[in-house]
């Protein structure tokens, strides 16, 4: 089997490892803009060697000379997403795209149709906190309806963009250019995905958001944003929501309140904690896992579902995608 891999920056060799770690037979191709990321490790620590040369990859030159691949990962810059996509999915290649869909809704319906003309061409978007043992027990907790109605979530997650990626400029990448679809709303999607995820029975409507550059980094799109949501699902049952996101928080900060009728619930991501508060007692949840496994075990669903033909789940299928990308540009 023959996997191209668009763009080859942290994101997109951390994709490479772990094809490789789940099926040593693949044979890899690769389509790249730039040639300026180097070869990294787990911790996007720079290595010596040429990426080419580590994992045997051979290079296509253009979009036109792609021929006998039967998966694509798409890990460029957001705007080139959906035509990428739209490019591929004509040469019916699987597709697999790293978050977010992309970085406005040009051409997401002529997308959106073609994924339906092609149901056997399998298409996955890459939100990899859906697979994050932490995220699928909130879910469970929420399921089961432990602390009740649901009136109030708060979600916070903060960390300075410099951090990102050690070994370049923050300013250079895609995330601090507008003209690549950067911007914190975008590149901390994630966050806006798994709301959705673990509330979707929920109409969401965005009642005010506040995006807005505040800090002296040097980034053409907004640094911030807090926003707030109305969450309903009938007229009795609603519930409100407040997200604040930034590029600029030292240490990094990800947490998740929920307040219920009958009790609430705190959730750290980076502490891998979830409290449960309830009549009085706390119980604790603690989670400790290699961060790279919830990757693997995205790449390992999608990579199955392709050899064995099975349909991608709706919940992490490019149409679902299409709904975080429209919520976040509501934001925007």
């Amino acid at each position: 089997m023959n996997v191209l891999i668009l763009g080859l920056g942290s994101i997109g060799q951390r994709h490479l490892r772990n094809f490789k770690k789940l099926d040593k037979k693949l044979k890899f191709f690769s389509l790249r803009r730039k040639y300026t990321t180097p070869l990294l490790n787990n911790k996007n620590v720079p290595q010596r060697g040429k990426i080419e040369k580590v994992y045997n990859i051979k290079n296509f030159k253009k979009f036109d000379d792609i021929k006998n691949i039967d998966i694509a990962i798409i890990c460029t810059p957001s705007k080139f997403h959906v035509d990428e996509a739209i490019k591929l999915l004509k040469k019916n290649i699987h597709i697999f795209v790293e978050k977010p869909l992309g970085s406005s809704l040009k051409n997401v319906d002529k997308l959106r149709k073609l994924i339906l003309q092609k149901p056997n061409i399998k298409s996955m978007m890459g939100y990899q906190l859906k697979f994050n043992p932490i995220i699928l027990k909130l879910k469970n907790i929420l399921e089961n309806k432990t602390i009740g109605k649901i009136f109030n979530i708060f979600i916070h997650h903060g960390e300075h963009i410099d951090d990102f990626h050690p070994y370049e400029n923050y300013n250079t990448s895609y995330a601090a250019r507008k003209e690549l679809g950067g911007g914190v709303i975008l590149t901390q999607i994630h966050e806006i995905d798994y709301l959705l995820y673990l509330f979707k029975n929920y109409k969401f409507k965005v009642i005010n958001s506040a995006p807005s550059k505040i800090s002296k980094l040097n980034l053409n799109v907004e640094d911030n944003v807090v926003t707030n949501f109305e969450l309903s699902k009938n007229k009795n049952d609603k519930a409100i929501c407040t997200m604040h996101l930034n590029f600029y928080e030292r240490p990094k900060k990800r947490t998740i309140l929920i307040i219920g009728e009958n009790g609430k619930i705190e959730c750290d991501l980076n502490k891998g904690i979830i409290e449960l508060f309830k009549k009085g007692s706390i119980q604790k949840f603690n989670f400790k896992f290699d961060r790279n496994k919830i990757f693997l075990n995205q790449i390992k669903y999608f990579l199955d579902n392709v050899k064995k033909d099975k349909k991608i789940n709706k919940d992490y299928d490019l149409i679902n995608g299409l709904k975080s990308l429209k919520l976040a540009l509501k934001i925007k």
